[in-house]
This record gives C-alpha cells, structure tokens and sequence, in this order.
C-alpha cells in the first residue's frame, strides 16, 4: 500500500511535491485512517524523529521507484518528486473511491508550493495528538514511536 499512496500524491500533484510533504501526507494518511477505523491504511510504525514524523521505509520505496514511476530531484534545498518516465494513472492505482477521497482531501489541503503553505502544513502536524505526546519531550535526533491510536482517543474523547 505505501507505494500505492506515494504514487497516489505524486500522480495527483502531477509531480509538484517535496519529499517532505509526501512524508506528512503519508502521515496525514495513515493518521486519519485510524482516527476514523482505528487501522492505518501502511504498515509503517511512524517515528518522531529530526522534528516530524517519519519511517525509513518511505526512502527505500522513493529510491526502488525512482526512474521509474517517480523522478527524484535535488535542487540543494529541497528534493522534489516528480512524474517518472513509467508513471502511470490515478486509476490504474485501482484504490477504493472512499480512500480517493481522504486522499484527494490531503492533497487538496497541503498541497502547493511556498513557505506560507508548508508552515501551515508543519503546524498543523505539530498540533495532532501523536505529535503533542513527544515532541517536546525528546530531542529531534532522538527516534520515538509515535501513537497514532492517540488521536483515535482524541476523537472518541470528544464525543463522549
């Protein structure tokens, strides 16, 4: 699944996203599944790590697509990612109409370029419960678990 969405956000963008928004987007994807069906859509155990969400295995599935369905692209200050040569369609991803839609309102939401827009996207990172639970407690070079079942609690604590 986790290629799946990177190509999802890459497809949908057309190839205008940072790696970093495709990390917060994947984030933002698998946060929000569990706060609606308490499973994430990834196997990814998400860490806290050098200010923000992250895993490994998100570098290892760019780096196994890159020059194929994705091209990434260093300009020294961000690396963007962008259409490969073998990229496909959104449709040929074959992703449930329901799933299209959170992830079509993630992108709609965050997506874009400036540092107006990626401010706004990090705070709102900031400000989810997994996030809360550790970051100012540790060190950005420190690697912690986030708890996305937090923001699960979160919600079903605000309803009751």
């Amino acid at each position: 699944m986790l290629d799946r969405l990177i190509k999802y956000f890459v497809y949908a963008t057309k190839g205008y996203i940072t790696k970093i928004q495709i990390i917060k987007f994947l984030y933002l994807a698998d946060l929000y599944a569990v706060k609606w069906t308490g499973k994430q859509l990834t196997e990814l155990n998400w860490y806290y790590y050098h200010f923000g969400p992250w895993h490994e295995d998100i570098d290892t599935a760019l780096n196994k697509m890159n020059g194929k369905e994705i091209s990434i692209e260093n300009d020294g200050s961000i690396t963007l990612i962008k259409l490969g040569l073998e990229a496909e369609t959104i449709d040929d991803l074959q992703l449930p109409i329901s799933l299209k839609l959170v992830l079509d309102n993630i992108r709609r939401e965050w997506s874009g370029s400036g540092q107006d827009q990626m401010k706004q996207l990090l705070d709102y990172i900031y400000t989810t419960a997994p996030m809360i639970a550790v970051k100012n407690q540790h060190k950005p070079e420190e690697k912690v678990l986030l708890n996305l079942q937090a923001e699960r609690e979160k919600l079903i604590s605000e309803l009751d």
